[in-house]
Protein backbone atom coordinates (compact mmCIF):
# COMPACT_ATOMS: atom_id res chain seq x y z
CA UNK A 1 0.00 0.00 0.00
CA UNK A 2 1.36 3.41 -0.92
CA UNK A 3 -0.01 6.94 -0.68
CA UNK A 4 -0.72 9.36 -3.45
CA UNK A 5 2.52 11.20 -4.16
CA UNK A 6 0.78 14.32 -5.37
CA UNK A 7 1.27 15.95 -1.98
CA UNK A 8 4.98 15.20 -1.67
CA UNK A 9 6.22 18.32 -3.39
CA UNK A 10 3.95 20.61 -1.47
CA UNK A 11 5.22 19.95 2.04
CA UNK A 12 8.60 20.20 3.67
CA UNK A 13 8.05 20.97 7.31
CA UNK A 14 8.97 20.47 10.91
CA UNK A 15 6.27 18.29 12.41
CA UNK A 16 5.55 16.13 15.42
CA UNK A 17 5.03 12.45 14.78
CA UNK A 18 4.96 9.14 16.60
CA UNK A 19 3.09 5.86 16.21
CA UNK A 20 -0.50 5.92 17.38
CA UNK A 21 -2.18 3.02 19.20
CA UNK A 22 -4.26 0.66 17.10
CA UNK A 23 -7.97 1.34 17.20
CA UNK A 24 -10.84 -0.73 15.85
CA UNK A 25 -12.43 1.97 13.73
CA UNK A 26 -13.54 1.96 10.12
CA UNK A 27 -14.17 5.01 7.92
CA UNK A 28 -17.77 5.87 6.95
CA UNK A 29 -19.17 4.45 3.75
CA UNK A 30 -18.57 6.76 0.82
CA UNK A 31 -22.23 7.25 -0.24
CA UNK A 32 -22.96 9.12 3.01
CA UNK A 33 -20.67 12.00 2.11
CA UNK A 34 -19.89 11.67 -1.58
CA UNK A 35 -22.83 13.81 -2.71
CA UNK A 36 -21.91 16.61 -0.31
CA UNK A 37 -18.32 16.64 -1.54
CA UNK A 38 -19.41 16.76 -5.17
CA UNK A 39 -21.66 19.74 -4.38
CA UNK A 40 -18.83 21.50 -2.54
CA UNK A 41 -16.51 20.95 -5.49
CA UNK A 42 -19.02 22.54 -7.82
CA UNK A 43 -19.29 25.56 -5.55
CA UNK A 44 -15.49 25.84 -5.33
CA UNK A 45 -14.89 25.69 -9.06
CA UNK A 46 -12.79 28.58 -10.37
CA UNK A 47 -12.22 27.20 -13.88
CA UNK A 48 -15.20 28.50 -15.82
CA UNK A 49 -14.18 26.56 -18.93
CA UNK A 50 -15.68 23.10 -19.07
CA UNK A 51 -12.97 20.45 -19.25
CA UNK A 52 -13.78 17.97 -22.00
CA UNK A 53 -11.86 15.39 -24.02
CA UNK A 54 -11.89 17.81 -26.93
CA UNK A 55 -10.32 20.55 -24.83
CA UNK A 56 -7.63 18.24 -23.45
CA UNK A 57 -6.75 17.03 -26.93
CA UNK A 58 -6.59 20.60 -28.26
CA UNK A 59 -4.23 21.54 -25.42
CA UNK A 60 -2.00 18.61 -26.28
CA UNK A 61 -2.01 19.54 -29.96
CA UNK A 62 -0.99 23.11 -29.10
CA UNK A 63 1.81 22.32 -26.64
CA UNK A 64 2.70 18.63 -26.88
CA UNK A 65 1.60 17.51 -30.36
CA UNK A 66 3.48 14.20 -30.19
CA UNK A 67 0.98 13.08 -27.53
CA UNK A 68 -2.20 14.45 -29.11
CA UNK A 69 -3.22 11.26 -30.91
CA UNK A 70 -3.04 8.94 -27.91
CA UNK A 71 -6.37 7.46 -26.70
CA UNK A 72 -7.97 9.80 -24.17
CA UNK A 73 -10.62 9.20 -21.51
CA UNK A 74 -11.67 10.70 -18.19
CA UNK A 75 -10.01 8.96 -15.27
CA UNK A 76 -11.22 10.82 -12.17
CA UNK A 77 -12.29 14.13 -10.71
CA UNK A 78 -10.38 14.89 -7.54
CA UNK A 79 -10.45 17.64 -4.95
CA UNK A 80 -8.06 19.90 -6.86
CA UNK A 81 -7.70 18.39 -10.33
CA UNK A 82 -9.27 16.33 -13.06
CA UNK A 83 -7.28 13.38 -14.34
CA UNK A 84 -7.56 12.20 -17.95
CA UNK A 85 -5.98 8.91 -18.98
CA UNK A 86 -3.69 9.32 -21.98
CA UNK A 87 -2.98 5.97 -23.58
CA UNK A 88 -1.92 3.18 -21.24
CA UNK A 89 1.03 4.83 -19.54
CA UNK A 90 0.26 8.54 -19.15
CA UNK A 91 -2.32 10.87 -17.63
CA UNK A 92 -3.16 14.56 -17.96
CA UNK A 93 -3.90 16.48 -14.74
CA UNK A 94 -5.76 19.78 -15.02
CA UNK A 95 -6.87 22.04 -12.14
CA UNK A 96 -10.61 22.46 -11.96
CA UNK A 97 -11.77 23.23 -8.40
CA UNK A 98 -9.39 25.03 -6.04
CA UNK A 99 -7.31 28.09 -6.87
CA UNK A 100 -4.34 26.58 -5.04
CA UNK A 101 -4.20 23.68 -7.51
CA UNK A 102 -2.15 25.76 -9.95
CA UNK A 103 0.78 26.16 -7.58
CA UNK A 104 0.54 22.53 -6.49
CA UNK A 105 0.85 21.28 -10.06
CA UNK A 106 3.96 23.37 -10.60
CA UNK A 107 5.45 21.98 -7.38
CA UNK A 108 4.69 18.44 -8.52
CA UNK A 109 6.37 19.07 -11.84
CA UNK A 110 9.46 20.47 -10.13
CA UNK A 111 9.85 18.07 -7.21
CA UNK A 112 8.31 14.67 -7.90
CA UNK A 113 11.06 13.72 -10.37
CA UNK A 114 13.55 14.48 -7.58
CA UNK A 115 11.76 12.39 -4.96
CA UNK A 116 10.66 9.40 -7.03
CA UNK A 117 14.05 7.65 -7.42
CA UNK A 118 14.44 7.38 -3.65
CA UNK A 119 11.05 5.75 -3.00
CA UNK A 120 10.57 1.96 -2.70
CA UNK A 121 7.43 1.89 -4.87
CA UNK A 122 6.74 3.36 -8.30
CA UNK A 123 4.91 6.68 -8.23
CA UNK A 124 3.48 8.91 -10.98
CA UNK A 125 6.19 11.25 -12.24
CA UNK A 126 5.40 14.43 -14.26
CA UNK A 127 6.79 14.30 -17.80
CA UNK A 128 5.50 17.49 -19.41
CA UNK A 129 4.24 20.88 -18.26
CA UNK A 130 1.41 22.72 -19.98
CA UNK A 131 1.40 26.49 -19.62
CA UNK A 132 -1.71 28.71 -19.36
CA UNK A 133 -3.11 29.72 -22.73
CA UNK A 134 -6.15 31.25 -24.39
CA UNK A 135 -7.79 27.82 -24.43
CA UNK A 136 -7.16 27.10 -20.76
CA UNK A 137 -5.84 29.83 -18.44
CA UNK A 138 -4.18 27.53 -15.91
CA UNK A 139 -1.10 25.27 -15.85
CA UNK A 140 -1.45 21.49 -16.31
CA UNK A 141 0.84 18.48 -16.46
CA UNK A 142 1.28 15.16 -18.21
CA UNK A 143 2.42 12.49 -15.79
CA UNK A 144 3.14 8.77 -15.84
CA UNK A 145 0.29 6.45 -14.90
CA UNK A 146 0.87 3.74 -12.30
CA UNK A 147 -1.60 0.87 -12.29
CA UNK A 148 -3.54 0.47 -9.06
CA UNK A 149 -6.99 0.74 -7.50
CA UNK A 150 -7.67 3.32 -4.75
CA UNK A 151 -8.07 1.76 -1.32
CA UNK A 152 -11.56 3.20 -0.92
CA UNK A 153 -12.61 0.96 -3.84
CA UNK A 154 -10.40 -2.04 -3.12
CA UNK A 155 -9.91 -2.21 0.66
CA UNK A 156 -6.79 -3.72 2.18
CA UNK A 157 -7.18 -7.44 2.95
CA UNK A 158 -3.72 -8.14 4.43
CA UNK A 159 -3.51 -5.35 6.99
CA UNK A 160 -0.15 -6.25 8.55
CA UNK A 161 1.58 -6.50 5.17
CA UNK A 162 0.01 -3.25 3.99
CA UNK A 163 1.06 -1.45 7.18
CA UNK A 164 4.66 -2.63 6.77
CA UNK A 165 4.73 -1.50 3.14
CA UNK A 166 3.20 1.88 3.98
CA UNK A 167 5.65 2.40 6.85
CA UNK A 168 8.62 1.63 4.60
CA UNK A 169 7.30 4.02 1.96
CA UNK A 170 6.80 6.88 4.41
CA UNK A 171 10.15 6.24 6.07
CA UNK A 172 11.83 6.62 2.69
CA UNK A 173 9.84 9.79 1.97
CA UNK A 174 10.28 11.51 5.33
CA UNK A 175 13.90 12.49 4.75
CA UNK A 176 15.55 15.90 5.14
CA UNK A 177 14.36 18.41 2.56
CA UNK A 178 16.55 21.06 0.90
CA UNK A 179 16.19 24.70 1.92
CA UNK A 180 14.37 25.56 -1.30
CA UNK A 181 11.73 22.86 -0.80
CA UNK A 182 8.17 24.23 -0.77
CA UNK A 183 6.06 24.48 2.36
CA UNK A 184 2.66 22.84 2.67
CA UNK A 185 -0.86 24.20 2.98
CA UNK A 186 -1.30 24.15 6.76
CA UNK A 187 -0.05 20.54 6.81
CA UNK A 188 2.72 19.31 9.05
CA UNK A 189 3.78 20.80 12.38
CA UNK A 190 2.41 20.07 15.86
CA UNK A 191 -1.10 18.60 15.83
CA UNK A 192 -1.92 20.53 18.98
CA UNK A 193 -2.12 23.67 16.84
CA UNK A 194 -5.18 22.18 15.13
CA UNK A 195 -7.02 21.04 18.25
CA UNK A 196 -9.93 23.45 17.84
CA UNK A 197 -10.71 22.48 14.26
CA UNK A 198 -10.34 18.78 15.08
CA UNK A 199 -12.77 19.03 17.99
CA UNK A 200 -15.30 20.87 15.85
CA UNK A 201 -14.96 18.42 12.97
CA UNK A 202 -15.28 15.38 15.20
CA UNK A 203 -18.41 16.80 16.85
CA UNK A 204 -20.05 17.54 13.49
CA UNK A 205 -19.21 14.10 12.09
CA UNK A 206 -20.48 12.41 15.24
CA UNK A 207 -23.78 14.32 15.08
CA UNK A 208 -24.25 13.07 11.51
CA UNK A 209 -23.68 9.49 12.58
CA UNK A 210 -20.45 9.14 10.57
CA UNK A 211 -18.23 8.20 13.54
CA UNK A 212 -19.38 5.05 15.38
CA UNK A 213 -16.81 5.41 18.19
CA UNK A 214 -15.78 9.05 18.69
CA UNK A 215 -13.97 8.23 21.94
CA UNK A 216 -11.61 5.91 20.06
CA UNK A 217 -10.92 8.59 17.45
CA UNK A 218 -10.35 11.18 20.17
CA UNK A 219 -7.92 8.86 21.97
CA UNK A 220 -5.82 8.49 18.86
CA UNK A 221 -5.82 12.25 18.35
CA UNK A 222 -4.87 13.04 21.95
CA UNK A 223 -2.00 10.54 21.87
CA UNK A 224 -0.63 12.03 18.65
CA UNK A 225 -1.15 15.64 19.77
CA UNK A 226 0.85 14.96 22.94
CA UNK A 227 3.99 14.16 20.94
CA UNK A 228 6.84 16.63 21.49
CA UNK A 229 7.45 19.18 18.75
CA UNK A 230 9.91 18.03 16.10
CA UNK A 231 13.37 19.46 16.77
CA UNK A 232 15.22 18.00 13.79
CA UNK A 233 15.70 19.29 10.25
CA UNK A 234 12.80 20.09 7.94
CA UNK A 235 11.51 16.87 6.34
CA UNK A 236 9.50 15.97 3.29
CA UNK A 237 6.00 15.08 4.46
CA UNK A 238 3.10 13.34 2.79
CA UNK A 239 0.14 15.65 3.28
CA UNK A 240 -2.81 13.60 2.09
CA UNK A 241 -2.92 10.09 3.56
CA UNK A 242 -6.45 8.98 2.73
CA UNK A 243 -8.00 5.75 1.33
CA UNK A 244 -9.04 7.55 -1.86
CA UNK A 245 -5.41 8.49 -2.53
CA UNK A 246 -3.82 5.16 -1.66
CA UNK A 247 -3.58 1.79 -3.35
CA UNK A 248 -3.55 -1.50 -1.41
CA UNK A 249 -1.71 -3.37 -4.18
CA UNK A 250 0.87 -1.18 -5.86
CA UNK A 251 1.88 2.44 -5.99
CA UNK A 252 -0.95 4.98 -6.10
CA UNK A 253 -3.24 6.06 -8.80
CA UNK A 254 -4.57 9.48 -8.02
CA UNK A 255 -7.03 12.18 -8.90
Amino acid sequence: MAPNPYSYGETATRGASRPCPSQSWSPPRQPEWAAAIRLLLLRMTHTEIEITAELVRDLLRDQHPDLADHPLRLGARGWDNQLWRLGDDLAVRLPWATESADALLRKEHAWLPVLAPGLPLPVPVPQRLGEPSARFPRPWIVTTWVQGEPADRAPVTRAAEAATTLAAFLTALHRPAPEQAPAGRDRGGPLADHAESFTQGLAEATERGLIPDPDAVRAVWEDAAAAPEWAGPALWLHGDLHPATSSPRTAPSAA
